[in-house]
């Protein structure tokens, strides 16, 4: 299967060796597989991979890497039978897997596996609502810092597995943002933000809501469409506690806390920034987020 090694820089490269290879080629297979920029992938997953480490989630990391691999091998017959009409060969294919050093973190599917691997692994030892907020808002300031400054993503490990002179993957682009407390600010950052997410390949698009003022706080509507990990959100909303990445929301959130502004959310699976469904054949496009800002002192 894509491997996973002890390593801080390597665990994420390894988990493909740990995919067991198919028992028979898969002939019928016609469709392509979504790919998502090698950047956004290797950030979203090290930075929750490192904040886990930061945060003494488990206070062996080896420890953590042996449960993130059992959970891979546990659920992937699961996504390979999820999937069985796209094409996965090249998460078999060792030499693509070494010339482009992906780890097979592109394959949109294997990259959201790996995701709900990563908060179903998180959720076992960080138990209490509060502190899985405390956990998820330390991984969105983590991203809303690495946007403010910009970062040149390494590969996982080159060609001698040394850590020294890793080849770049890549830009992690650096973002001014618009900083302030009136609505209008909070407003165009917000955008900003989330057209960020969007060029970089997170999501394919968004909406935004006027920003409202109703006494001491600020109320807004936001819909983010097709995010890259939706499979791993859907999944890890409808169970895990709840417990998911929420990526964008929590970048918004480290946002506000940098204009001096605290903020809550209630989000649910959406069809559109208008649209929620109960149904059982609902299939959820997005996540629809309603918001309310309230200014520190007044929190």
């Amino acid at each position: 299967m894509p491997g996973i090694r002890l390593e801080r820089r390597r665990a994420l490269s390894a988990a493909v060796s740990l995919l067991p290879a198919p028992a028979e080629a898969i002939l019928r297979t016609t469709k392509e597989t979504p790919e998502l920029p090698q950047v956004l992938a290797v950030m979203l997953l090290r930075t929750t991979y490192d904040s886990v480490e930061s945060w003494g989630v488990y206070s062996d990391m080896a420890d953590y890497q042996k449960k993130f691999a059992v959970q891979l091998r546990d659920g992937f017959e699961s996504f390979r039978g999820r999937y069985e009409n796209y094409d996965l060969t090249d998460l078999y294919n060792t030499s693509k897997l070494l010339e482009s050093r992906s780890g097979g973190v592109t394959n949109r599917f294997y990259f959201s596996f790996l995701n709900d691997a990563q908060w179903r692994v998180i959720a076992r030892a960080i138990r209490r609502g509060p502190d899985r907020e405390r956990f998820s808002q330390l991984v969105g300031s983590r991203l809303y810092q690495s946007i403010l400054r910009g970062e040149d993503i390494k590969s996982d490990v080159d060609m001698q597995g040394q850590e020294a002179n890793l080849p770049s993957i890549g830009r992690w682009p650096q973002l001014a943002v618009s900083k302030g407390s009136d609505p209008t600010v909070l407003s165009s950052g917000t955008r900003q933000l989330l057209k960020y997410l969007k060029d970089i390949g997170y999501c394919k698009d968004f909406q935004v809501t006027d920003f409202a003022s109703t006494g001491d706080a600020v109320k807004f509507v936001s819909f983010v469409f097709d995010p890259v990990n939706l499979d791993a959100t859907v999944s890890l909303m409808r169970s895990n506690g709840g417990f998911a990445p929420r990526y964008d929301q929590r970048i918004l959130q480290a946002y506000f806390a940098d204009c001096g502004f605290s903020s809550t959310f209630e989000d649910t699976l959406a069809e559109s920034i208008e649209v929620t469904s109960t149904s059982s054949r609902f299939v959820p496009k997005g996540v629809r987020t309603a918001w309310m800002l309230k200014p520190d002192n007044a929190s």
